[in-house]
C-alpha cells in the first residue's frame, strides 16, 4: 500500500522538539512520528483492515482511491462506512475520489 509523505527515518523531530506558535504566545513539543500517518492511497480492498486500524488509533483518516479497481472501492468505501456508523462517526468526499472519514470521541 502506498502512503502519502513515506519517509525512510522513524521519527523527524522539529525544531528540537519544540515548534513555536504563529502568535509566538505559547511553545509546546512537536514531533512527527512516521507510525502516525493517516494520508492512505489503498491499491486494494486488502489494504482496508490497515485504514481502520489506523482510523481507530487515530480518530482520522483520509484516503485517495484514484487508482483502485470500481468494485475494490464500492466495497472498501461499504466497509469504512460501517465502522463509521459502529464507532459514531462519519466521512466526507472532499474531492474526486479522496474521502475523509472521522470518530467524534
Amino acid at each position: 500500500m502506498g502512503l502519502f509523505n513515506k519517509k525512510q527515518d522513524k521519527h523527524l523531530e522539529l525544531n528540537d522538539n519544540k515548534v513555536d506558535s504563529i502568535d509566538n504566545q505559547n511553545q509546546f513539543n512537536n514531533e512527527f512520528n512516521e507510525e502516525h500517518i493517516t494520508h492512505f492511497f489503498p491499491q486494494s480492498y486488502n489494504d482496508t483492515k490497515e485504514i481502520a486500524d489506523c482510523l481507530i488509533r487515530f480518530k482520522n483518516v483520509t484516503v485517495k482511491l484514484t487508482d483502485i479497481e470500481k468494485a475494490d472501492k464500492k466495497r472498501l468505501i461499504d466497509f469504512l462506512t460501517g465502522v463509521m456508523y459502529a464507532l459514531d462517526g462519519d466521512y466526507k468526499k472532499i474531492d474526486a475520489g479522496v474521502y475523509y472519514f472521522w470518530i467524534s470521541n
